[in-house]
């Protein structure tokens, strides 16, 4: 058996599939810059990467390669030989379903080791996800599946890239309804899980079981519908009956508020902080890499907010228990930030938040800008940071600000910063 198999692996059309699946999919993993992509640094989201690429490209392609070698026996007019095989229908399916699955586990194999070690270039904890991984194995499973029982029992040339376009509208067709019950029973899970995110281990495996039982009873198809190969009898029963206690637990699971497939990580021991002066920034543990910018930005900030009242200070990582009241979130939408990127970001979360349902309050000789887009702007100009532009009227508002004397400017900066954090307009422009 096994060398029937190795035999279909090698003569069958999976591994010239594979093979182009491997080039695209290193070229997909290896081309973006780091500083620019949103998973290399963060080991969950870097398994979402590589399942989401396994699912809807090689998976479509090795559905539609398997499509093909199962109708290689009617296109050849060899069907009445295979049939007076030892083996049953169902065995026969299953030998060209798995060549082309033991294919696609090479390929993800291969992705799985690039993005990882693209991910430990920056990272500096060890922390691989594994089931996404495995569940890209199963969900491959089922489109391989597929494309066998179409090639055998629609032995047509156009059937193959019928197959593979098919898989492929499919995932983008539930990405417009991704809260879809159904969506859960075809998983290609395209969410972002920054490090306050964890698999949710019971789910995914469960939705690995059911595919892996639905690849094996629709494997079984081919036989139960030609009458000239032997029947699986009674046996096919066992997958059928795993595929719908588990497809049926996944329907009724309640969706988290959060995401269906995820948790909230548990809140660390201690976060990694860095204080510079009086303003402090804490991380997730998961997220040291980014200390040396942290407290490059952190500096930035605290010499630009000085002694001013009404700014806030302290600024904890989303999903971080908040350090004190008035401590700010700061969110990270990248694992690799330059100081840059993050002290714009810090500024942001350090300007006072209005109470909700508080309507911007325009200011005339800002040229009808918001206030707050004012002392926005301020502060930036005090980090170095360029500000938005929004016109003549509005740039020369700054330049009052900016140029009037140190005392009279800290003490605009000071009552405004009160003024927008109660929802009030801010004092008169320095003269």
């Amino acid at each position: 058996m096994t060398r029937v198999l190795w035999h279909e692996m090698r003569r069958g059309e999976a591994g010239k599939a594979a093979a182009l699946c491997a080039v695209a999919g290193l070229w997909y993993l290896l081309s973006g810059d780091p500083q620019t992509n949103d998973w290399a640094g963060w080991w969950n989201q870097t398994s979402l990467v590589v399942h989401v690429f396994g699912v809807i490209v090689m998976g479509s392609l090795m559905a539609a390669a398997a499509a093909w070698s199962a109708s290689r026996a009617q296109r050849t007019r060899a069907h009445l030989w295979a049939d007076t095989t030892p083996r049953g229908g169902w065995s026969q399916a299953l030998l060209v379903g798995a060549a082309a699955w033991l294919w696609a586990l090479l390929v993800t194999a291969l992705l799985a080791a690039v993005a990882f070690h693209r991910t430990a270039q920056i990272s500096e904890v060890t922390r691989p996800a594994w089931t996404p991984l495995l569940l890209t194995l199963a969900v491959i499973g089922v489109q391989i599946a597929v494309g066998v029982a179409a090639g055998t029992l629609l032995p047509s040339r156009i059937i193959a890239p019928a197959v593979g376009a098919f898989w492929y509208l499919v995932f983008l067709l539930t990405a417009f309804a991704p809260d879809l019950p159904l969506v859960r029973l075809l998983p290609a899970i395209d969410s972002h899980w920054d490090v306050a995110h964890q698999p949710n281990t019971v789910r995914l495996l469960l939705a690995t079981a059911w595919c892996v039982a639905a690849a094996l009873a629709v494997l079984a198809l081919p036989a139960l519908a030609r009458r000239t190969a032997p029947s699986p009898g009674p046996l096919v029963a066992v997958p059928v009956a795993v595929a719908v206690l588990a497809a049926g637990t996944l329907l009724f699971l309640r969706p988290a508020p959060h995401s269906f497939w995820a948790v909230p990580a548990p809140q660390p021991a201690e976060p990694v902080c860095v204080t510079e002066g009086r303003t402090e920034t804490c991380l997730w543990p998961d997220n040291r890499h980014l200390l040396p910018q942290a407290r490059t930005a952190t500096r930035t900030v605290d010499g630009a907010l000085g002694d001013l009242p009404g700014f806030r200070r302290s600024f904890h990582e989303v999903g971080l228990a908040p350090r004190g009241t008035g401590s700010a979130e700061l969110p990270l939408a990248r694992p690799a930030v330059d100081a840059r990127t993050l002290t714009e970001s810090l500024l942001v979360a350090a300007l006072p938040q209005p109470p909700q349902g508080c309507g911007p309050h325009l200011l005339d000789e800002a040229g009808g800008m918001p206030d707050a887009y004012l002392l926005e702007a301020a502060v930036q100009s005090r980090a170095k940071m360029p500000p938005a532009y929004y016109g003549e009227d509005f740039g020369a508002a700054l330049g009052r600000v900016l140029e009037a004397p140190a005392a009279d400017r800290d003490r605009w900066l000071g009552a405004a910063a009160h003024a927008v954090g109660s929802c009030r307009p801010v004092p008169p422009l320095p003269r």
